[in-house]
């Protein structure tokens, strides 16, 4: 079988291969040998592919088209990030932040602490249908908390990172969760409801292990001098009632389906407003603050890393790394390479497990080597369609399949845009948060297991229910 995209021919794998093995082997280094940041890796990738396309007979006009359309297509997201920058630093400014942190200092016990902030960032991003404005807003609150109870950040990060994702991944607000139903014509809501056979148990699993976590990590030695951290805050920070108006307010526009990026920006003009009237600020602190991020110098080097955080500088790095991964991306997939490269697993999907199996792995693999979960959910889900309809399974185990495969693993990836958002927002890397991460990468075991054991694998029996499932 050959696809074709402008009248070419899929390149052959041997030549689809070149760039992943350039991109591999230039990871590897940058990442666990040289510490280095992974975006030449990927920008050297991406020459590669173009040079590799170029060679196989793609005009240059086919090449530029293929970074062209898959970058423009991000444009909101990257959009979003900045705003988020801007939300983080003008939120820790004004004291919204710092008052969530005052809360939780107040309220939270150590050994409960993992399990209550899964769930808290849960219904956050169920509720507003945003990840990445769950991580950046709760999520750094729920960090500074943490070192003041005295809980390991990576596990405080994997307990964020699953609850936003989880939450995300059941949210009809979602983006990543209308998009990937989209791709195959599959009902919304039959998406949500056929996610919940997956992401249920591996909540309640990871609800279980931060539970005992919690119990463990409190027992081992006393906790972090709480009062440090609440005098710290009522000395440097006006706290008030009316700082908690901001961000019932964006709550309050998402749910209204106001769209994210003004629901965004007017959280940060709120949080502006507060940080002038609330804290005495100045216009100008305000827009410097906005651009460079949040920084407090009082002296103590913890609290003022603590506090010094966001502005639309602390994003550029994400940005950059979403533009040279989409790009790599963009080409690998425009060009027909990546295709040819999942089309190979095609032959490993003979039975329902095998192909559930696949299809995880090309999602995690195109998430590895195109970094981006959006790719990772449309390329596999184009490819293996025609798989499910030969065995009679309904679209909706693919598009969950895609899910557990595709979205829920890109936190887990380093050098993946989701993965750089998440260490810039709140200062952990993946390869730290990764094993705590539990809901994420227990979620595609759990549809693996499904697979292979048939569970709630919905099959088409009539005309009628291929029908539905088109709808």
């Amino acid at each position: 079988m050959v696809f074709k995209r402008n009248d070419i021919p899929t390149p052959p794998f041997w030549l689809a291969l070149i760039p992943i093995v350039v991109v591999g082997v230039t990871l590897a280094v940058s990442v666990f040998v040289v510490d280095a940041e992974p975006h030449f890796s990927l920008f050297f990738g991406g020459a590669v592919a173009g040079l590799c396309a170029y060679l196989y007979g793609f005009p240059w006009k086919t090449i530029k088209e293929g970074f062209k359309h898959s970058i423009a297509r991000t444009i909101p997201s990257i959009i979003i990030l900045l705003i988020i920058g801007m939300l983080i630093a003008v939120w820790i400014a004004s004291g919204i932040v710092p008052a969530l942190m005052y809360l939780g200092f107040e309220f939270f016990v150590a050994r409960w602490f993992l399990p209550l902030i899964l769930l808290f960032c849960s219904f956050m991003a169920l509720i507003t249908g945003s990840s990445w404005s769950t991580i950046g807003t709760i999520g750094v609150a729920a960090i500074g908390v943490s070192e003041g109870l005295g809980i390991p950040l990576e596990m405080t990060a994997g307990a964020i990172v699953s609850g936003a994702f989880f939450g995300d991944k059941l949210s009809p607000m979602s983006d990543s969760t209308n998009l990937t139903p989209s791709v195959l014509g599959v009902n919304l809501y039959d998406h949500i409801r056929h996610m919940l056979y997956t992401t249920l148990p591996a909540l309640g699993l990871s609800l279980i292990v931060f539970t005992v976590m919690g119990f463990v990590v409190s027992g081992n030695g006393e906790p972090g001098d709480v009062s440090a951290y609440t005098d710290h805050i009522r000395e440097h920070f006006n706290l008030s009632p009316w700082l908690f108006i901001p961000p019932a307010v964006v709550i309050f526009l998402i749910v209204k389906k106001v769209p994210a990026i003004p629901s965004l920006i007017a959280g940060v003009v709120l949080g502006g407003l507060a940080f002038i009237i609330i804290q005495g600020g100045s216009f100008g602190s305000f827009l410097e603050a906005i651009h460079t991020g949040f920084v407090m110098e009082t002296g103590n080097p913890e609290m003022d890393e603590l506090f010094s955080r966001g502005g639309m500088d602390s994003m550029y790095s994400v940005v950059a790394l979403a533009l040279v991964s989409l790009a790599f991306g963009g080409i690998m997939d425009y060009t027909g390479m990546l295709a040819s490269l999942v089309l190979l697993l095609s032959r490993f999907v003979s039975t329902m497990g095998n192909l559930t199996l696949t299809v995880l792995g090309s999602s995690i693999f195109v998430n590895l080597f195109g970094a981006n979960q959006y790719l990772a959910v449309i390329l596999p889900g184009q490819m293996f369609e025609e798989c499910y309809r030969d065995q009679k399974l309904k679209l909706k185990n693919l598009t969950r399949t895609l899910e557990a495969g595709g979205t829920l693993t890109a936190p887990l990836i380093p050098w993946n845009s989701s993965g750089v958002f998440v260490y810039s927002a709140i200062g952990v890397s993946a390869l730290a948060y990764a094993p705590f991460a539990i809901l994420c990468w227990i979620t595609a075991i759990i549809a693996a297991v499904f697979g292979y054991a048939r569970i709630t694998m919905h099959q088409l029996k009539t005309e009628e229910d291929e029908d539905e499932d088109q709808q």
